[in-house]
């Protein structure tokens, strides 16, 4: 007989479709909403979705992505079917269709004879059906997967599920076919398939062959006759029924021993547990199963709850350890047994071995019956060989129950306690792997997110020297875009850690990263504020920059530079950055950066940010009190009219200087219209002629030239005083009202040719630069032939035209502002903020909160009322109708006695030094009325320099003094013996001529009054202590005007310390020389002082203990 040759059942070939076949866009499905599930419900849900993913997305073959997620392959096809069915909304179930126990229906309408459409292919379906046809053998193929799946269908395909690589092998022993087949009970899966045959179908995957079955010679047909009567005779076949839970437990042992009769080693199923019927795989109940030892002892093993804690850990005490030793011990003296007694027996070849998964249904077994082992012998007697056979078995038999039963014992003891470590070590190990794994996906997109934020510093350079150059609009747009990618990132990462399931898994499995991961939470709200605070001012600074780049200055456009929608969105844009400031330092206070996993130059980078923090708070709180006054200023929604004024500061007024010029700034919506400077004669003399006749308000009588208007509106050293004072005028005189009023001297536009450059006046042949622009202007306004150039060059021959020269200096001033460059501008600006400070430039408001804006800042120009500290202002007024102020040089000593009882005894000296250098426009007499503004407390004790108004003589005729042998000789009457010498040190000519010549204004002599203290008692504003009177003082001349004051409890206490601080203010136009001395002797613990030098701005001194030694 032609031996058969034999191939193994249901051998697969690759069944994964091509790529491109099953590719599909999954993005738009649906979450499953899986908060309801368990912890392990959600860990199926996942992998099923991971396998879906692959599935749909990448060309990874059903094989390995079976066998990366654990998933056979028929569920994954079934599933993907499922994902691919219309939901009741109308959408694919998607991802919902993977949660466990969800009933998934097709409500897509479709024939009944068609297959429903789904998005597995046609490859997919053949390896599916090739790979089940045995289950469908036994079960017949359920209906549509739109129709509800019964129970147990849905439990079997759960079981499918399952990780198949956790299932446990077992390792059968040779049986014959014969014999398998008359074991209904458990029907085993076809070992071998002979060649030409059609495979049997089973409900179990192929079997493996892992050994080559040994080629046995046929029997003759009478030798089978004899073998089988012999079988009968011994044992006759019974028809076996359901066993009970102890039958159950006793015919487990059987089959063992059974099994361990086969020669070579058999393998111990690890699992001792019963799985109920009708349960998910996943979720099977474990019952306890009693295994029956040696002396009536009971082993149980404990039922694994599905309620119990996932996350528990078993502890193995020391006696379970030494157990574990002394049962390894034990089973490799056993197993070294077992091995001499098997090699012992002749005739016995190794039978092939058959693995098998573990079936999830319960199994009632029933004892197998001993392998009948046929070998083909010399004897004669058909009988004596069947009967030999069956003697054999009998005693090897007896001879391995007694052995089985200690083996069964101490194996079940050893695999109870192995399952204890196994619970032990490997599932924190494996929950470790995950959180570390979560810890590395954290990380990941934290770098993501940082990186981003590394990229717009790259966007947004910071230059000291060009603070505009972050002003790129393309740069902001491209910055924006990686702040809300960081944003999203961070927002991901954040869902990430705050998950609290992730949280208790690295906690109880890691606790190596929980620090790690509490410090992330914060770190990751820092960085998603710093993303968010930078996406909202990024869109800041582009409004920003389209108005810096929109050029507000130009007077072409009329196109809105800024709207009420931008200021809106700047001023929530700062009140959420102070949010996010708060929180940032809120978040860090709980963050040790020493811990964070940086380097240290970093860290130190950090920790100078967190510094600047506080700094950033007040700048952003003080611009968002800017916003509103700013939008104001810029005419947001209303037009904004400003009376502009020039000061001449060489006729020094106490505002600032004489008022020449005037212009109308308007601003509507940002946008500035054309501006133009205009002699104030025009307005003051030429409108409606309100300002003949009008003299000065009360107070400031000394100002008596008549016809008081705008031009003389100068007069209170408080300039919110002034500009009141000089609006009024304007709207009196027809100017009509305006918002604020904004004065300057010539020392403001020095400072913008000092950025723009020279300025070329074309006509006139004139380059003017910082240098000569007041020489140049006086001269064009005061001598007669320049006068008579510049009107015939302009062709205005009117008194206005003695101005023209300015008014074109003005144009084209304005002109190269206008196309100046953003470096440019702020530097102009920064110039203008000094000059501010130096009263140079005054700004006065009519919006309250805007002036209050100002006073706060010191830039309103007012005078201080002293009322913090000590301290005095002197405020001077030529009325000499001349432009001889910058020729007088004016020094201002104070020498101040502090007494025990903390008062303050001042001696101020007043010194005008008036050297005319030049030719001066006017009179040459310097008449001065001079102020000096104190504490309000202040108490006057003397005085000297003032004009008393008491004449020392009275003009007469001159007389003749008869003399011998002639005529006489005239004498002088009157007052002219005055003109070469006074009788006060308070004036001084060191060349002796003291005449004071002619009263400008008046057109009549100087009267010579005698000198002595202030004439005025009265200060003209509240809240103030103020002493004044006039002063002559010839020139080329020196004039001396002293006062003493005394003002009680000068001295404060500050901390329990004493402490003396003095403000000396300066007045608009003027850069007086200081000298301040201050005797402190008389007060412990201050130290005397002394100062000297020329003051451009309002000057603080301070006296202070000096700090204790520590």
């Amino acid at each position: 007989m032609k031996p058969r040759r034999c191939t193994l059942p249901g051998a697969r070939v690759e069944n994964s479709p091509k790529f491109a076949d099953r590719m599909r866009d999954i993005s738009s499905w649906r979450e499953g909403d899986i908060r309801s599930l368990s912890t392990r419900a959600k860990k199926k849900y996942y992998r099923r979705k991971s396998a879906i993913e692959d599935y749909f997305t990448s060309n990874i073959s059903i094989d390995e992505i079976t066998l990366r997620k654990h998933i056979s392959s028929e569920r994954l096809l079934q599933l993907a079917q499922q994902c691919l069915m219309q939901a009741e909304d109308g959408s694919p179930w998607g991802f919902r269709a993977l949660m466990p126990g969800v009933n998934v229906i097709d409500y897509a309408a479709q024939p009944a004879e068609e297959a429903p459409s789904s998005g597995i292919s046609g490859e997919d379906t053949q390896n599916l059906n090739h790979e089940t046809k045995s289950d469908n053998a036994v079960n017949p193929p359920a209906p549509d997967a739109a129709a509800p799946a019964s129970p147990d269908e849905d439990k079997e395909i759960e079981d499918k599920d399952y990780d198949t690589a956790k299932r446990l092998a077992i390792k059968r022993s040779q049986q014959s076919v014969q014999h398998d087949a008359g074991t209904p009970e458990t029907p085993p899966t076809p070992a071998l398939q002979v060649e030409g045959e059609e495979p049997a179908e089973s409900g179990e995957p192929a079997a493996e062959l892992d050994e080559p079955t040994a080629k046995l010679e046929p029997l003759s047909r009478d030798e089978e006759e004899q073998a089988e009567a012999t079988a009968e005779l011994d044992e006759p076949t019974v028809k076996f029924k359901p066993l009970s839970r102890d039958q159950t437990a006793v015919s487990e042992e059987a089959a063992l021993a059974a099994n361990l009769a086969t020669p070579g080693n058999v393998e111990e199923s690890g699992e001792v547990e019963h799985v109920t019927a009708g349960q998910d795989g996943d979720e099977a109940t474990v019952e306890p199963v009693q295994i029956p030892l040696e002396n009536d002892e009971t082993l149980t093993e404990p039922a694994s709850s599905a309620d119990s804690t996932e996350d528990e850990r078993v502890t193995v005490p020391t006696d379970a350890q030494d157990a574990i030793t002394e049962v390894e011990r034990i089973l490799v003296e056993e197993k070294d047994e077992a091995r001499t007694a098997l090699s012992a027996r002749d005739g016995r070849g190794e039978g092939a071995k058959e693995t098998l998964p573990v079936a999830y249904t319960p199994t009632h077994l029933a004892p197998l019956s001993v392998p009948v082992y046929i070998r083909r012998t010399a004897l004669d007697g058909k009988r004596a060989v069947a009967i030999h056979r069956r003697l054999v078995h009998k005693r090897w038999m007896r001879d391995e129950q007694v052995h089985t039963k200690k083996r069964r014992s101490l194996q079940i003891v050893s695999f109870a306690i192995l399952a204890a470590i196994i619970l032990f070590v490997l599932v924190p190990v494996g929950a470790g792997v995950a959180a570390y794994g979560a810890y590395n996906n954290i990380s990941g997109i934290a770098h993501d997110g940082i990186n981003h934020l590394l990229k717009v510093k790259s966007l947004l350079p910071v230059s000291k020297s060009d603070p505009t150059a972050a002003l790129n609009e393309k740069n902001l747009t491209q910055a924006q875009v990686e702040f809300k990618a960081a944003q999203s990132d961070f927002i991901q990462l954040q869902q990430l850690v705050d998950r609290t399931d992730v949280q208790a898994a690295i906690t109880q499995f890691a606790p190596q990263y929980s620090n790690k991961l509490g410090m992330g939470q914060k770190l990751v709200q820092v960085a998603l504020d710093v993303a968010r605070m930078g996406d909202e001012l990024c869109g800041v600074a582009l409004i920003g920059a389209n108005i810096i780049h929109g050029s507000p200055l130009s007077s072409g456009s009329t196109k809105p530079v800024i709207s009420a929608a931008d200021v809106a969105a700047i001023d929530g844009s700062m009140v959420h950055a102070l949010y996010y400031i708060d929180d940032i330092e809120q978040q860090m206070s709980q963050v040790s950066i020493k811990d964070i996993p940086v380097s240290d130059s970093q860290k130190k980078q950090l920790v100078s940010v967190m510094n600047l923090l506080p700094t950033a708070r007040d700048t952003i709180i003080q611009a968002q009190g800017m916003v509103g006054l700013v939008a104001w200023l810029l005419g947001i929604g209303h037009q904004r009219r400003f009376l502009v004024q020039t000061m001449d500061r060489a006729e020094l007024r106490p505002g600032g200087g004489f008022t020449g010029q005037y212009g109308i700034l308007q601003i509507q919506d940002g946008r500035m219209s054309p501006f133009n400077l205009t002699d104030v004669t025009l307005i003051d003399y030429a409108e409606n002629g309100t300002a003949i006749g009008r003299n000065a308000p009360p107070g400031y009588s000394w100002m008596n030239f008549g016809n008081w208007g705008i031009r003389d509106s100068n007069l209170s050293g408080d300039f919110p005083t002034t500009a009141r004072m000089t609006m009024q005028l304007f709207q009196d005189e027809g100017g009509g009202p305006v918002d604020g009023d904004i004065a300057f001297t010539p020392a403001l536009i020095s400072h913008i040719l000092d950025v723009i450059g020279p300025i070329k006046v074309p006509g006139y042949n004139e380059t003017i630069t910082p240098q000569n622009l007041e020489e140049r202007l006086h001269y064009y306004q005061q001598d007669f032939s320049a006068i008579a150039r510049e009107k015939q060059i302009s062709g205005n021959y009117s008194h206005a035209g003695r101005k023209a020269f300015t008014s074109t200096l003005g144009k084209l001033l304005l002109d190269r502002v206008r196309h100046a460059t953003i470096k440019q501008l702020i530097a102009i600006v920064k110039g203008a903020i000094k000059d501010i400070q130096s009263r140079d430039l005054e700004i006065y408001f009519t919006n309250p909160a805007a002036e209050t804006w100002l006073a706060d800042h010191g830039y309103s120009g007012s005078i201080d009322t002293f009322t913090k500290q000590d301290g005095f202002m002197v405020v001077q007024a030529n009325i000499s109708i001349s432009k001889a102020s910058q020729y007088v040089h004016t020094t201002e000593q104070d020498n101040v006695t502090l007494d025990a009882q903390g008062g303050a005894t001042h001696n101020l000296t007043i010194t005008l030094d008036y050297q005319q250098k030049g030719s001066v426009y006017g009179f040459d007499t310097y008449a001065d009325y001079i102020r000096v503004y104190a504490p309000r407390n202040a108490q006057l004790t003397g005085g000297d320099g003032f004009d008393t108004g008491k004449p020392l003589c009275s003009p007469g005729p001159t007389r003749t003094s008869p003399a011998l042998g002639n005529t006489g000789t005239t004498v002088p009457t009157g007052c002219g013996q005055y003109n070469s010498f006074f009788p006060s040190n308070a004036r001084n000519c060191p060349d002796g001529n003291y005449s004071l010549g002619m009263r400008g204004g008046l057109n009549t002599p100087w009267v010579i009054d005698s000198l002595g203290p202030p004439t005025e008692l009265n200060s003209d504003l509240p809240g103030r202590a103020m002493w004044g009177g006039l002063t002559e003082t010839p020139k080329n001349c020196i004039s001396t005007i002293s006062l003493s004051w005394y003002v009680p409890h000068a001295v404060q206490k500050v901390y329990g310390q004493p402490s003396y601080t003095i403000l000396v203010q300066k007045q608009s136009g003027l850069s007086p020389t200081i000298g301040l001395t201050i005797d402190a002797s008389a007060v412990n613990g201050l130290k005397s002082f002394s100062f000297k030098g020329d003051i451009n701005a309002d000057r603080t001194f301070n006296l202070r203990p000096p700090p204790k030694k520590k």
